[in-house]
C-alpha cells in the first residue's frame, strides 16, 4: 500500500518461540462424560481474551452456551474435538461462516494491526543449536546450527557431500524473502533461497551461483528445475551480501545488493502459496546469516486468528471442557497461527483454544452488522468436519459509539459534520489494508454508524492527509496522496434531489509530489475554494473558481528557506484567508491571503517546534472566533506541550500562551501531527488533546486564561482525535468527536463521543 505509516515488527524469534508447531503429549487421560450428557463434544467462549489457557477463568457462558460476541473486540473459542478415523492426527483448520452462508477457513491476521512481517532475531538463541522453528529438509540436521560472529551470532549452514535444504514454515504464507548472508571463502559452488512447498518438489528458487558469476531464478514441478530467467552478477565469497525477493501470481522479482541488480522472472504459472521458505546449500558449501525477513500479504477480513499473549501458540491444553467422554489427548493453544499441531488420533478427544476477531468493517468496505451470527467448526486437513460436534453460532453485537475502520493518517477537519437533519458525516477508510475513501454516517446521534453511497466512492485511495469544509447540504474535501492533490465533494441528507451521494470523485487539484502530505482547504463565500498542499520542498495552492474550474498551481515563499510543509487553513472576515504552516527548521508561520489572491508578508510566530518529519504537521487546525474577528493558532512545541498566538483583526500577533498542562503525544502512529484538536464554541476555545503518557483524551479550554486539563477517556491508546461543536436534536450544545483508541495505525479502533457543552 502506498501508506507511510511503519510497520511494526514482530521478531522471528518470538515467532519461533509462540509460533512453532511441537508434538502434542499423547499420554492419554480417561475422563467421566458429563452428567445428564451423551458424551458429545462441545465448545465454550471466553470473554477474558489474557485469561491464562489452561485457567477455568473468564468464560463468556456454560458449556455449548451461544454468547454475544463484540465487533473489533477480540475473544476466544474452545472447542472439544473427538475426531473420526480418517482424521486422526491433525494438522486441524477452523471454519467459519456468516449468516448460515459459505464455509471459510479462518486465516491468521492480527487485530487491531494485521502485519504480516517476521525478523530474525538470534540474540537469545542458542549457540550450536539449530533454532527452533527450522526444519531440515535435506542433509544433516546437525549441520544448521547457531554460531557467534564477533559480537553477533549468525546461523552457519556447511555441508560435506550432501546437499541441505534448511527450511522455516511462518504461520501464514509468504509473499516476500529478504535476507542479509555470506558465502564462506571456501564455497565456490553459491547459495539458493527457495519458498513454495519445498516438501512436494513444487516450488521456486533463486540461485546465487558464485562458480559461473550468475543469479538464476527456476521452477520446480515435482522435482524437476526449469531454469526460467539468469542475469550476470558478482557473488563475492567472504562478504555480506543482500537479497530480496517478491512473488505476485506468476511473477518473482529479485533485488540483489540495494537495487545493483534487479532481474524480474515469469514462472509460466502462479507462485504456489509460500508455505515455506529457506536456502539451498549445495555439496561441499557453506554460507552464514544473520538477517532474514519474512513478509506476507496482510488482509483483514470479516473473521481471523489473532495473537493472543496469554497463549504460546501450540502450547499444551489440559482437559476444561465435560462435554466428550473419550480419553483426553492434550491439545493446543492457538495464536496467530491457521493450523493446529498434529496430534488427537481417533477413539480419544483433545481442545483447541482459538484466539478470533470479528470485525465491523472488513476488507472491501464490506460491513458486519448487528446481529449477523458467525457460526463456527474446526475441520480436517481436507476440510471435512471433525465427526459429530455443537458448533458454536454467535450473534454480533456493535456496542454504541463504536465506529470501526481506519483513521485518516493525516487528518485536517473530518467530521464530524452536522446535517441539519441532525445526520452526523465522518470521513474514514474500512482498513488498514484496503485504503478506500469512504463516508460513514449516523442518524442516531452518534450511536451507530454505517457507509452511505460506497457505490460511488473517490477512486482515489489511501487516505494519507484529508481535510474538509461543511457548505451547507454538501461537504467539500481536499485530498493528497504520493503523486498528486485531490478534490471530492459529498451531498448530505439535507440535499433537495441527491441526498447522501457523492458529487465530485478525484478531481485533479495539481500533479505534485509531496515531501509528506498535507492538505487544508477553504470554502469562500461565492462557492470558490482555495486549497493547499505540500510538494517537494515548498506549500503549494491552486484556487477553484465558484464555476467549478481549478486555475494554476502555485507556490508560497518559494525563494526563502526554510523547506515548509504542514499547512493548515480557515476562512475569516470578508473572505481573508488564514494560513499558518510549519518550517523543517522548527518554525511556524503566518500568512493571509486576500480575496483577490495576494498574499501578505510571512510573520514568523514560533521557533522549537522541532526538526524530524515528526514535527511537520506541529501547527493544529486553525481556529477562527468571528464574534471578535480572532485568528486562533495552536501549535506543539518539541517540548511536549501546545502553545497558542492570535491574530486580532489582522493585527500583530499576541504574545504566545500556553494552552496545556501536560505534553501531547505527537506522531502517534506515523501521523506528524500533534495528537490534538481545537474547536470554536462561540467565543470560547476548546482543545481535545491526547497526553503522551497516558495516551488517554484530555479537555481544556480559554474561559479566563487556559484552564487545567480534564480527562474525558482513559485506559486507551490514543493516536487521533478531531471534532465539531454543534447542537444535537434536543437542543444541548456539544462538542461531538471520533477518535482512536489504539489501532496503532491498523484497524477497528475508531470510536465516537461526546462533551455536553449546554442545553442540559
Amino acid at each position: 500500500m502506498a501508506h507511510s505509516r511503519i510497520f511494526r515488527l514482530a521478531s522471528l524469534a518470538l515467532l519461533i518461540f509462540c509460533g512453532g508447531s511441537p508434538p502434542i503429549a499423547s499420554g492419554p487421560t480417561p475422563k467421566a462424560p458429563p452428567a445428564g450428557g451423551e458424551g458429545q463434544p462441545g465448545f465454550r467462549v471466553r470473554s477474558v481474551f489474557d485469561a491464562p489457557l489452561n485457567s477455568d477463568e473468564g468464560w463468556a457462558g456454560a458449556l455449548n452456551e451461544n454468547v454475544t460476541i463484540h465487533a473489533d473486540e477480540p475473544f476466544r473459542v474452545r472447542f472439544e474435538v473427538e475426531p473420526a478415523e480418517p482424521l486422526a492426527g491433525g494438522p486441524f483448520r477452523l471454519q467459519y461462516r456468516r449468516n448460515r452462508g459459505d464455509w471459510t477457513d479462518a486465516e491468521a491476521h492480527d487485530f487491531p494491526y494485521p502485519e504480516r512481517h517476521l525478523d530474525l532475531d538470534l540474540a537469545d538463541a542458542e549457540v550450536g543449536a539449530t533454532p527452533e522453528g527450522w526444519s531440515v529438509a535435506r542433509g544433516d540436521a546437525a549441520l544448521l546450527a547457531v554460531a557467534e560472529d564477533g559480537p553477533e551470532k549468525v546461523l552457519r549452514a556447511r555441508v560435506d557431500q550432501e546437499p541441505l535444504v534448511g527450511l522455516y514454515a511462518p504461520p501464514w504464507d509468504a509473499t516476500e524473502l529478504s535476507a542479509e548472508f555470506r558465502l564462506t571463502a571456501g564455497n565456490r559452488s553459491g547459495v539458493g533461497f527457495v519458498f513454495g512447498d519445498v516438501d512436494a518438489g513444487s516450488h521456486g528458487r533463486v540461485f546465487l551461483d558464485a562458480a559461473t558469476g550468475a543469479i538464476r531464478v527456476s521452477r520446480f514441478t515435482g522435482g524437476a528445475e526449469a531454469v526460467v530467467a539468469e542475469k550476470k552478477a558478482a557473488i563475492v565469497p567472504g562478504r555480506w551480501l543482500e537479497i530480496e525477493i517478491q512473488a505476485e501470481g506468476r511473477t518473482v522479482e529479485v533485488d540483489y545488493q540495494d537495487d545493483t541488480l534487479e532481474l524480474t522472472a515469469d514462472l509460466g504459472a502462479d507462485v504456489p502459496p509460500w508455505s515455506q521458505v529457506g536456502f539451498h546449500l549445495p555439496a561441499g558449501g557453506s554460507a552464514e546469516f544473520r538477517e532474514l525477513t519474512i513478509e506476507g500479504e496482510a488482509r483483514t477480513p470479516r473473521l481471523s486468528i489473532v495473537a493472543c499473549s496469554a497463549t504460546e501458540n501450540g502450547a499444551a491444553t489440559t482437559d476444561l471442557l465435560r462435554g466428550s467422554a473419550a480419553v483426553f489427548r492434550p491439545g493446543a493453544g492457538m495464536s496467530l497461527d491457521d493450523r493446529t499441531p498434529p496430534g488427537t488420533g481417533a477413539g480419544s478427544h483433545g481442545e483447541f483454544e482459538w484466539p478470533l476477531v470479528v470485525r465491523r468493517f472488513a476488507d472491501g468496505a464490506v460491513t458486519n452488522d448487528e446481529g449477523d451470527t458467525f457460526e463456527l467448526r474446526m475441520v480436517g486437513a481436507g476440510g471435512g468436519p471433525l465427526g459429530a460436534s455443537v458448533n458454536p453460532v454467535l450473534p454480533l453485537s456493535i456496542r454504541p459509539g463504536h465506529v470501526g475502520g481506519t483513521y485518516v493518517e493525516t487528518p485536517g477537519r473530518i467530521g464530524p459534520w452536522r446535517a441539519a437533519s441532525g445526520d452526523l458525516y465522518f470521513i474514514m477508510e474500512p482498513t488498514e489494508t484496503d485504503n478506500l475513501f469512504m463516508m460513514v454516517k449516523s442518524s442516531d446521534g452518534g450511536l451507530t454508524w454505517r457507509e452511505v453511497d460506497g457505490a460511488h466512492r473517490p477512486p482515489t485511495n489511501d487516505l494519507e492527509a484529508v481535510d474538509s469544509r461543511q457548505v451547507g447540504d454538501t461537504i467539500h474535501i481536499l485530498h493528497e496522496v504520493s503523486e498528486s492533490a485531490r478534490y471530492h465533494a459529498f451531498r448530505t441528507s439535507d440535499h433537495p434531489t441527491s441526498p447522501d451521494t457523492w458529487a465530485v470523485g478525484g478531481e485533479l487539484v495539481a500533479e505534485v509530489e509531496p515531501v509528506a502530505q498535507g492538505a487544508t482547504l477553504v470554502v469562500r463565500s461565492d462557492g470558490s475554494q482555495v486549497a493547499f498542499y505540500v510538494g517537494p520542498t515548498r506549500i503549494h495552492y491552486n484556487v477553484r473558481s465558484a464555476a467549478g474550474r481549478w486555475g494554476q498551481d502555485a507556490v508560497i515563499d518559494a525563494d526563502v528557506g526554510p523547506n515548509l510543509a504542514g499547512p493548515q487553513a480557515v476562512l475569516g472576515a470578508g473572505d481573508t484567508v488564514h494560513l499558518a504552516y510549519y518550517g523543517t527548521d522548527g518554525s511556524i508561520w503566518y500568512r493571509r491571503m486576500s480575496p483577490d489572491g495576494t498574499f501578505a508578508a510571512r510573520q514568523q510566530l514560533a521557533t522549537g517546534a522541532g526538526t524530524t518529519r515528526a514535527e511537520y504537521g506541529a501547527v493544529l487546525p486553525l481556529v477562527y472566533v468571528p464574534e471578535t474577528d480572532t485568528l486562533v493558532v495552536v501549535y506543539r512545541l518539541a517540548s511536549g506541550a501546545l502553545w497558542e498566538r492570535r491574530i486580532v483583526k489582522e493585527g500583530t500577533p499576541t504574545a504566545p500562551v500556553k494552552v496545556t498542562d501536560r505534553d501531547v503525544v505527537r506522531d502517534a502512529v506515523d501521523s506528524q501531527q500533534p495528537g490534538a484538536d481545537a474547536v470554536a464554541d462561540g467565543a470560547t476555545v476548546r482543545v481535545l488533546f491526547i497526553e503522551q503518557s497516558s495516551r488517554g483524551i484530555f479537555s481544556t479550554r480559554d474561559t479566563g486564561g487556559w484552564q487545567p486539563s480534564t480527562l474525558r477517556i482513559g485506559g486507551i491508546l490514543g493516536s487521533w482525535v478531531r471534532g465539531q461543536v454543534y447542537t444535537r436534536k434536543g437542543g444541548a450544545k456539544v462538542y461531538g468527536f471520533v477518535y482512536d483508541a489504539g489501532s496503532h495505525g491498523g484497524t477497528g479502533m475508531n470510536r465516537f463521543a461526546e462533551i455536553v457543552l449546554s442545553g442540559q
